[in-house]
């Protein structure tokens, strides 16, 4: 089985082959919200940056809330040109249902339910797979509400992303 990177007998331990073993990780410093949009916006916090021609496991947990079954939480992603993305969100279905619905997509959003404001926060689990092309750059997390309200969604402080290069 291949590892990233593959380190050999008598190969020197040097700092950047440490740090290239290690995961990188982000976290949202401060709360985020919109309200009556559904244009999507860059998220100020949850952003990874990733090399050139690399295969990487990503995941995390969004903390955030909003009116029940009105606005909701659209998602997408930024990502370095020609990379390619399998996601998906495991979260709340739209509708109000107290299902959760795991959807996943190589294009465009995905939208999950808000079970309202004031009290627990809702999670949505994130799982990625991405694969960058010959650009290095960021992954940046790309949200909206999903249908315009006047209660603001909320992603939390403290939500949290996670890349692992494994090639």
């Amino acid at each position: 089985m291949a590892a990233y990177p593959t380190p050999y007998a008598g190969q020197r331990a040097t700092a950047d082959l440490l740090a290239s073993m290690l995961p990188i990780s982000v976290v949202k410093a401060a709360d985020e919200s919109v309200t009556s949009s559904t244009a999507l916006q860059d998220d100020n916090h949850l952003i990874l940056p990733m090399e050139a021609n690399a295969t990487y496991i990503v995941e995390g947990a969004l903390f955030y809330d909003g009116q029940f079954n009105a606005g909701n939480l659209k998602l997408t992603w930024t990502l370095p040109t020609s990379a390619t993305i399998y996601w998906a969100p495991n979260a709340p279905a739209l509708g109000g249902a107290a299902a959760y619905a795991s959807q996943a997509t190589t294009t465009g959003t995905l939208s999950v339910g808000t079970y309202g404001t004031g009290g627990t926060k809702t999670t949505a689990s994130i799982s990625a797979t991405v694969i960058t092309a010959a650009t290095a750059g960021s992954m940046t997390l790309r949200w909206a509400q999903d249908t315009s309200s006047a209660t603001a969604t909320t992603i939390y402080a403290k939500s949290w992303l996670r890349a692992i290069r494994i090639a």
